[in-house]
């Protein structure tokens, strides 16, 4: 039998953009750190002033929390497998549920590091990496958008945090929880740096 129900293109056309201008930001910084390496005093095309300085961010120990490997070569890594993901739904591939929930998880996790990430950069580092803002900025959307594929291919039945999630999807009030977050995390950047 054959599911008849409409592949939600956009929505994978939304990650798949996503991922692309994630990995991006994330082979900068990591060309931009290997920059560091070679040369501690080089000048890095994010380095503005005092707030806005991506070079204060790479060289704090936040950087590289799983060890010798940088944050920025782990988020390469999952912005690849989404691109993959919402590059074949944009083609037509129907995910499982298990694909749907396994590229959820890393979503949801990515939003939650990084929140934790630049919490760090504001409060105890003290300085802004501008490539961070937009790695975060597109891991919101790859969030948003997973939880419409989701509902659109019928995986938010089930449980009641599923049915709950699928609720809040159509009725669209799942937004004032992506974009709360997105304003809390602006206003703590603010505060942090303020102080």
């Amino acid at each position: 039998m054959t599911d008849l129900t409409p592949l939600p293109r956009a929505w994978f056309g939304a990650v798949a953009f996503a991922a692309v201008v994630g990995m991006a930001s994330t082979i900068i910084q990591i060309v931009e750190r290997v920059t560091l390496a070679e040369n501690a005093d080089a000048n890095l095309l994010c380095d503005i002033n005092g707030t806005f300085s991506c070079g204060n961010v790479l060289t704090a120990w936040q950087s590289s929390v799983f060890g010798p490997i940088p944050n920025s070569a782990i988020g390469l890594s999952v912005f690849a497998l989404t691109l993959g993901v919402g590059g074949a739904g944009v083609f037509g591939t129907r995910l499982s549920k298990g694909a749907w929930g396994v590229a959820t998880f890393f979503a949801g996790f990515m939003a939650a590091f990084t929140v934790w990430f630049l919490a760090q950069t504001a409060f105890v580092i003290g300085t802004v990496c501008l490539y961070c803002l937009v790695i975060g900025t597109m891991v919101l959307v790859i969030n948003i958008s997973w939880w419409r594929i989701g509902d659109r291919l019928g995986y938010l039945e089930g449980n009641a945090f599923l049915r709950a999630a699928g609720w809040m999807v159509r009725g669209g009030t799942d937004l004032f929880f992506w974009i709360g977050l997105g304003v809390i995390v602006a206003v703590m950047m603010v505060a942090g740096l303020a102080i």
